[in-house]
């Protein structure tokens, strides 16, 4: 750590103690750049755990400095993650609190690192739409509508700069402050967050609640929430048995055509397509296999203005062959090169989303806990992929690797106040009164889940609401994202990322009603939120969830 550390703690306390809090609003539209800045100038860069060696020699014990004593700065709503869920909690918190509400958005990342998490630093382009009729008029989408109008989505693909962009512009023009370079502790008394003390520095930040939007709850974890790995709460023997995980590259000197016409000449070769087919059967188990080869001669279609889906694994298969790679997960355990979701992010560039590598929960764990950062395995085969396309296009093929990589599903918090479950979700979601709105998405299981035997899963269409995000004994956090309460095979579904953004925007309500009422974030309702959340918009809710279970027994679903 500099020796002049407790000279830049004094300055940065100083410097916040000029700025009124009642003034916190407008610092984004005057002094964010510059405070940023300065914030990473004066605090030290962290270092990891794990780490022996200290930055600089440690001064012996006599010389050493007096600790500064803890700063404290309160705001009533306090979020850590810059997901487009935390974005729109943040937004939805100061909408209902009003002008005099302090809302403060915090995330450990620096100030150069694009504003956004999965939309931007895992460049996730090719947004998965709620299936719900009509989802675009309900109450509960607004924040996700605006998101698309500032972010210029043409139809259902985003680029990561125009979604860095938007989010930083709807914060900018709700007020809203945001501190980077800020990893936190939470400590916990009398089951609450008391404060939160910003790692490296002295100080101390006081909420009424705080909203964890960070992909793999980490605020939860160290305030002590307990959680579960993998499946384990569809069965104890999944722990490590997660969904697989990707790096969704941008592949620039080849378009959409180009892409088209690479396929096509790998679907007009009898040979080869003979090939592929006999490679996936002598692979896979017959129920896999059929499953895999559906679809297997028909070419990529445009689903939308700006996005398509390759409907057959022929393209894959060549690749496989090509690098000798297995279709079967069971023997390779790293890598299967899957039927794609696609972007054209320009005239010659492409979003791909269908790399997927099959690591078990530990390995998954160990990838959030270095950053997100891509392995060296994943950057060695997206060289190779960069490789195969150069040789078959004839074209100068670049393949360019997110800072972050797309990881699924890892972990479920446990302790909430009423989990949402596999179960509720095939029969149509919670209760009216336990509900804010409507869902729908397929329980997708990308990589496949090994030992999970559950076959012919509907289509869910299913209501949510605000309790599976409430911890249970720590009354003042919530949790959204995937790692929320989702319990047996409900995160499958739920993990979606539109699903949270509608939480997102909700349960920034919600934290905003308890500072309003005085009570625990963990008290409030869904109904009362609903009705809230109604007044705000506008337009009137419609709960749509369905009961999927037709004649199936579902009794071995959680």
């Amino acid at each position: 750590m500099p020796s002049d550390y407790p000279k830049r703690l004094i300055l940065i306390t100083a410097f916040l103690s000029l700025i009124p809090l009642s003034a916190a609003q407008h610092l984004p539209k005057v002094s964010n750049n510059f405070l940023s800045t300065l914030w990473q100038n004066i605090t030290p860069k962290n270092i990891p755990n794990d780490s022996l060696t200290p930055a600089t020699p440690s001064p012996s014990p006599s010389k050493l400095p007096k600790p500064p004593l803890s700063t404290y700065k309160n705001f009533d709503i306090v979020i850590y993650g810059d997901e487009l869920q935390g974005i729109c909690a943040a937004i939805w918190a100061k909408k209902t609190l009003g002008t005099t509400g302090k809302v403060v958005l915090m995330r450990s990342n620096y100030d150069y690192q694009l504003l956004g998490g999965l939309l931007t630093r895992g460049a996730l382009a090719y947004l998965d739409y709620d299936k719900t009729p009509g989802w675009q008029n309900q109450p509960y989408s607004q924040c996700f509508r605006n998101f698309l109008k500032k972010a210029k989505v043409v139809e259902a693909c985003v680029t990561p700069d125009l979604a860095a962009k938007a989010m930083k512009e709807m914060l900018e023009a709700a007020g809203i402050m945001v501190i980077s370079n800020a990893a936190i502790t939470p400590y916990v008394e009398n089951q609450k967050i008391k404060f939160v003390q910003i790692n490296g520095t002295n100080i101390r930040v006081k909420a009424s609640a705080f909203i964890d939007t960070t992909q793999d709850a980490e605020l939860a974890r160290k305030a002590g929430v307990p959680y579960s790995l993998g499946f384990a709460s569809q069965n104890h023997k999944l722990q490590n048995e997660t969904i697989a995980t990707s790096i969704v590259p941008t592949v620039t000197g080849l378009s959409i055509y180009d892409f088209q016409k690479l396929e096509s000449k790998i679907l007009y070769n009898r040979q080869l397509m003979a090939k592929i087919k006999t490679k996936i059967q002598s692979e896979q188990a017959p129920p896999n296999a059929n499953f895999t080869l559906a679809k297997f001669r028909l070419p990529i279609i445009k689903t939308y203005q700006d996005g398509y889906i390759n409907r057959s694994i022929a393209l894959a298969g060549a690749y496989h062959i090509h690098r000798k790679h297995s279709f079967n997960l069971g023997f390779s355990s790293i890598f299967l090169f899957d039927k794609l979701n696609i972007c054209r992010l320009g005239k010659r560039s492409l979003s791909l989303n269908g790399f997927l590598f099959k690591y078990d929960s530990k390995k998954v764990r160990q990838i959030e806990l270095n950053d997100f950062k891509p392995i060296q395995e994943m950057i060695t085969e997206m060289k190779e992929i960069e490789t195969w396309l150069r040789q078959i296009s004839g074209k100068d093929v670049k393949v360019v690797i997110p800072s972050e990589v797309y990881i699924r599903h890892s972990l479920n918090i446990t302790d909430v106040v009423d989990p949402l479950t596999g179960k509720e979700i095939i029969k149509g979601g919670t209760s009216a009164k336990n509900s804010i709105g409507t869902f729908s998405y397929e329980f997708d299981f990308r990589g496949g889940v090994k030992g999970l035997g559950i076959n012919y899963l509907p289509l869910p269409r299913y209501n949510f609401g605000i309790e599976s995000a409430l911890a249970k004994n720590v009354n003042n956090l919530a949790v959204l994202g995937r790692s929320s309460g989702y319990l047996g095979i409900a995160v499958a579904a739920s993990r979606i990322q539109t699903m949270s953004i509608y939480q997102g925007q909700v349960i920034g309500v919600a934290a905003a009603m308890a500072n309003q009422k005085g009570i625990p974030l963990n008290q409030m309702t869904s109904a009362e939120v609903r009705e809230k959340l109604e007044s705000l918009t506008g337009r009137k809710t419609k709960l749509r969830g369905i009961n999927r279970t037709g004649n199936r027994d579902y009794s071995h679903v959680k």
